[in-house]
């Protein structure tokens, strides 16, 4: 039998700005973690659901954080999702104009970039 995935923990530098970032971008309710208040979220809410999850932690000190992580919606109006994105507070991210893709950092640092379409 396989392992599920079924948590995808982000270190950031602002790790409640970046939950507030991806609570809004995929409109999954911001829920808390005890023991330690950790920010997470997931499609379901529930804790006990086998759902992805994304668990928001402190980065730790001199790493700098998002450097190997990206996370990728897709299926939007690109010029549409740059826009509601950035008004969560994404940052574009410079890059060549041969890309598909747009790249943003979100408020903590975590890079994503957004597609038009799925490509295959």
């Amino acid at each position: 039998m396989s392992a599920l995935l079924t948590e995808i923990v982000i270190e950031s530098s602002d790790p409640e700005s970046s939950a507030a970032f991806w609570s809004g971008a995929l409109g999954w309710e911001l829920r808390r973690y005890m023991p330690g208040n950790l920010p997470w979220m997931s499609a379901s809410g529930d804790p006990a659901e086998h759902d992805l999850k994304l668990v928001f932690i402190g980065a730790r000190p001199g790493r700098p954080p998002g450097s190997r992580l990206y996370l990728n919606p897709v299926g939007c109006d690109l010029t549409e999702e740059i826009s509601r994105l950035s008004s969560l507070g994404a940052t574009e991210v410079a890059e060549g104009s041969e890309t598909p893709w747009v790249a943003l950092v979100d408020p903590g640092g975590t890079g994503l970039t957004v597609l038009p379409d799925r490509i295959d």
